[in-house]
């Protein structure tokens, strides 16, 4: 383990905040449909399936982020356990921005949660300052950012905790102790990201990487502070790793990709994570 989680859970005062790490809440399951499908009519589809399977769950909170062009579709179609997200946002309201789609749109059509630094956004160049800047402005218009973060390679040195760290500092700037309350923070390791569930991280190591993050926010807002925001896991989830993340990986819930495509599949993770 690194040192620094390692000197975080040996001290007497953190002993309340790594416990309060673990503690049962309600999980939160976020499908991003990414560029998919290909049609509104399976889009309709799922979105019907996800919700009706999701809205019968009391333990989990289903959010589903269909492309720009479905939102429309399921406009104030979201409920208090099946709430609508959306993939991105641009970071004004007002701009000469062709092709983006402001915070004030998104609220109009009833969206709930938005997903801000996804890895796949920053390969295409969006850096922290981006991030931070769409970070604000989805607090501004009082959603919900799921803010994403994650190294793109595992070194045997240990450098990947520095990039996060810094990922962590730079992406959050300028928010405050009370914005913790309404934002996540997904964890997705590129390098663990499209790949099969036998590929995905070791619950242990999640556990690990949920305690640094935790511990690089304590830093940064306290430690009360640093307990608010649900930390979330993204890479290769699938139902047959669904448990052992959520239970043993010591995260609030998941970013689900491809496998959120698959009703029937997806289906079966909602209904796992309502088990943990």
């Amino acid at each position: 383990m690194h040192r620094d989680v390692d000197n975080l859970c040996s001290r007497p005062i953190s002993l309340l905040f790594c416990y309060n790490l673990f503690v049962k809440k309600k999980k939160l399951i976020v499908g991003n449909w990414k560029m998919n499908p290909a049609s509104a009519a399976e889009a309709r589809l799922l979105f019907r399936k996800t919700k009706q399977a999701g809205s019968k769950l009391d333990k989990v909170e289903t959010v589903i982020c269909p492309p720009f062009p479905y939102l429309g579709l399921f406009a104030h179609a979201g409920t208090t356990r099946v709430p609508l997200g959306a993939q991105d946002l641009f970071s004004t309201n007002s701009a000469r921005a062709t092709g983006e789609v402001s915070p004030e749109m998104l609220k109009d059509l009833g969206v709930s949660y938005v997903i801000v630094g996804h890895s796949e956004r920053r390969m295409l160049g969006e850096t922290d300052e981006i991030v931070s800047k769409k970070l604000k402005a989805a607090l501004a218009e009082g959603l919900s950012p799921i803010v994403c973060m994650g190294e793109k390679e595992r070194d045997v040195e240990g450098r990947y905790f520095d990039t996060l760290k810094s990922q962590i500092i730079a992406s959050l700037s300028g928010t405050s102790r009370a914005d913790l309350r309404t934002l996540c923070i997904a964890y997705e390791p590129l390098w663990a990201i499209g790949k099969s569930a036998r590929e995905a991280m070791e619950p242990r190591t999640v556990r690990e990487m949920a305690i640094f993050i935790q511990k690089v926010l304590r830093d940064i807002y306290g430690e009360e502070a640093a307990q608010l925001p649900s930390i979330l896991y993204g890479g290769s989830v699938e139902e047959s790793n669904t448990a052992s993340i959520l239970s043993e990986g010591g995260v609030g819930g998941l970013l689900v990709g491809h496998a959120s495509l698959d009703a029937e599949r997806f289906t079966k993770i909602l209904k796992s994570a309502n088990g943990v």
